[in-house]
């Protein structure tokens, strides 16, 4: 039996929470929510900062030894179902501090690292993260135009990498400007992604799902590659491409 009791949220509290649903009032109170058991688990294990768990009293039965004791608050069901920003609540939820992360503490010599060009979609972002965590890159460089890390979608589909994923937007013209490693602007019309050999170094840019790479970006890349056409679509995902890529460079 759980020694947490029944908390009752305020109102004033429920508001600021579902607030944080919206980009804007995470932008002002710097914080995020995660959902999910899993999710929360990682959470609970990286370096992010966590202002407090939700969790129902079923949840709390099922998993409460494993979440920190003093961030925890047993809420109702009810509570649960209105803060979730699923369809139906997974029943734990916590509310997290962003992580500050500056471009110039990110060193690139040495490893493959991921550059993205104004990606939109939410869940393309997450499963992007999701990709490498799998293949041990350590950061992803996100132009200023691409769609919000902490969107709930973009957590949820990380499935928990965005805790072992360094994430920075900056203004990725001064990246390749200043860098002194390769750069590969993933485009139609490059060279065959399997005539290039396989770097220990570089810098793998994935354009925008609808528009890819921007022309001032395509410019300042060091190469341009293509991933081979057999078949007669139009183009790929760009989660799936980023994963083909990766594992070309990475794996080969």
């Amino acid at each position: 039996m759980s020694i947490f009791a029944l908390k009752m949220l305020s109102n004033a509290r429920k508001k600021e929470i579902n607030s944080l649903k919206q980009k804007k009032y995470r932008q002002r109170y710097r914080q995020f929510l995660v959902e999910g058991e899993k999710s929360v688990l990682e959470l609970c294990q990286s370096d992010y900062l966590i202002d407090e768990i939700l969790v129902t009293q079923t949840q709390f039965n099922k998993i409460g030894e494993k979440l920190p004791s003093s961030k925890v608050l047993i809420i109702s069901d009810k509570d649960s179902e209105l803060l979730s920003t699923l369809e139906t609540s997974p029943g734990i939820m916590a509310v997290s501090n962003f992580k500050e992360s500056k471009i110039e503490d990110v060193f690139f010599e040495n490893k493959i690292t991921l550059m993205l060009d104004s990606i939109s979609d939410p869940g393309n972002l997450g499963t992007i993260i999701r990709i490498a965590d799998w293949y041990g890159i350590e950061t992803i460089v996100c132009s200023i135009g691409c769609v919000d890390l902490y969107n709930s979608k973009t957590i949820a589909s990380s499935m928990g990498s965005f805790t072992r994923v360094n994430i920075i937007y900056t203004e990725l013209e001064s990246v390749l400007k200043n860098s002194k490693i390769p750069s590969y602007a993933c485009v139609m019309d490059g060279q065959l992604l399997q005539a290039i050999s396989k770097p220990m170094e570089g810098i793998l840019i994935i354009g925008n799902e609808s528009n890819g790479i921007s022309s001032e970006i395509e410019k300042l890349a060091s190469e341009k590659i293509t991933i081979p056409r057999i078949g007669h679509a139009e183009s790929l995902n760009a989660a799936i491409a980023a994963a083909i890529v990766c594992h070309t460079f990475l794996v080969g």
